[in-house]
């Protein structure tokens, strides 16, 4: 006969792990930001991977491999910064010159509202609406502006947080790796190391090409819109370049300001820009990314949009930047050990 606390025990250690479960989910929520760090250095460091392989051939040691990398893309974002800036700061300067045009199609767009507000009476009125919005932005703007000492210098520990964690995640791999497989059963060893092996080099190999495509883009589309004639070329192509890091939606989210400007510049030139948009999309869709790219995490699209969506309610742009790579190693998983566990566990029950 059983005593009372054989019959509780399974209550209260259900009751345990609930309690066990609610604190590493509050942990979690807590670490986000941590959480992120520290994903985002395992992308980079995958990433580093290969050219740190192709250092070591050389006889560069693998921690001035990193290094060097590291200052190598500084000096490139520098170069790049010292060649924008006066292009941007003249782009800017120029919005003076545009703002009787730009004045005057905003008095075609009040008269359009006014038209139709007086078919709808409850519509607000026009200015109000504008009055409003301004605020808003300014408000938004200025407070944007007082955060920005904080938030560089948050920014700048991030940077030295990734570059830290990186550079001992690549010297060190190989005693990780060992490490961790000495926690798994021997007869498992290979296997496990083996898919530990192709989720690094998958993921690694997805980062480098998306900032491949991503100059591609930026480059096409920065020619295409000085070809058309649209202000504020170099700005809005950087914009588009930035938006390809999040797949999917992140392409054309980013081309909003694009084509807000190329509307306020008339139909035709919103209309070639449209087009030119669709046109480096599928040219990006069909050729670019299949030829740098190729097939490096295959996962489905809808995965895709839902893992972006997921990481970006969690973690907003950083959560969408490694949300498809992190969805890619649980696809995965998910393929490589449980779909066979469970093939075989319904043959053996068969």
């Amino acid at each position: 006969m059983q005593s009372a606390w054989d019959k509780a025990k399974p209550i209260y250690l259900a009751l345990l792990l609930a309690i066990l479960t609610w604190i590493a989910l509050q942990a979690i929520g807590r670490l986000t930001h941590v959480l992120l760090i520290i994903f985002i250095s395992i992308l980079f460091a995958a990433a580093l991977t290969g050219p740190v392989r192709l250092l070591e051939r050389w006889r560069v040691p693998r921690a001035v491999s990193v290094i060097l990398i590291y200052a190598v893309s500084l000096l490139l974002v520098v170069g790049l910064l010292w060649f924008v800036t006066p292009p941007l700061f003249d782009q800017v300067a120029g919005i003076g010159d545009r703002a009787p045009r730009y004045a005057e199609r905003y008095e075609r767009v009040q008269d359009a509202y006014e038209e139709i507000r007086s078919n709808y009476g409850s519509l607000p009125p026009f200015d109000a609406q504008v009055e409003r919005l301004g605020n808003a932005i300014l408000e938004r703007a200025g407070q944007r502006a007082l955060d920005l000492p904080s938030a560089l210098f948050a920014l700048f520990l991030d940077a030295l947080s990734v570059f830290v964690i990186s550079l001992l995640l690549v010297t060190n791999r190989e005693r990780i790796l060992g490490f961790t497989l000495t926690l798994v059963h021997p007869d498992d060893r290979k296997f496990v190391g083996g898919l530990l092996e192709k989720m690094w080099t998958r993921v690694g190999a997805y980062l480098r090409a998306k900032l491949i495509v991503m100059a591609i883009v930026g480059a096409l589309t920065y020619v295409t819109l000085l070809l058309i004639g649209v202000p504020f070329a170099l700005v809005l192509a950087i914009i588009v370049a930035l938006g390809e890091a999040i797949p999917r939606a992140g392409p054309w989210l980013a081309r909003i300001p694009l084509l807000g400007i190329a509307a306020l510049e008339g139909f035709a030139t919103f209309g070639l820009v449209f087009a030119a948009s669709i046109v480096i999309e599928n040219g990006k869709g069909y050729f670019i990314s299949p030829y740098v790219e190729g097939d490096q995490l295959d996962i489905h699209p809808l995965l895709v949009f839902t893992s972006v969506l997921v990481g970006a309610t969690l973690g907003g742009f950083a959560g969408a930047f490694i949300a498809v790579p992190l969805a890619a190693i649980v696809d995965l998983f998910i393929r490589e050990v449980v779909v066979p566990w469970r093939k075989r566990d319904i043959a053996e029950s068969a």
